[in-house]
């Protein structure tokens, strides 16, 4: 049996995008982490911390069980409403990090989400 718990991320490899929906409306953050998760882990969610003040904290989470040797690399992502900020902190069981927020204006979210469809990139 698995336990659920935070992950390791890769902070080279995360990614956060703001997407501006117009004005007096909070925008969308989609955050994208990978890492390496130890053998055998599975069901990786993304989490937004309810207790953290100061921003927008995500948690990497996933069950994890048996445990087993070496490392699997995993991708999750998530989306998450908030007004936006500069930086956001990505937790995982290796530490916090604060990661860069990409903009993409409301005139051009039509075309950023049709660009990630197209290249084959889930919603």
């Amino acid at each position: 049996m698995g336990f659920f718990g935070s992950e390791p991320i890769n902070p080279a490899k995360t990614t956060v995008t703001y997407l501006w929906t117009g004005l007096r409306t909070p925008g969308i953050f989609i955050v994208e982490v990978q890492g390496d998760a130890p053998n055998y882990s599975y069901g990786f969610t993304l989490v937004r911390d309810p207790n953290f003040v100061g921003g927008l904290k995500i948690n990497s989470m996933g069950w994890t069980g048996p445990l087993g040797q070496g490392t699997t690399p995993y991708t999750v992502k998530g989306s998450f409403p908030g007004q936006f900020q500069e930086q956001i902190v990505v937790s995982g069981s290796n530490g916090d990090f604060l990661i860069k927020v990409q903009e993409v204006p409301h005139d051009q979210v039509d075309n950023f989400i049709k660009s990630q469809v197209e290249n084959g990139v889930p919603a």
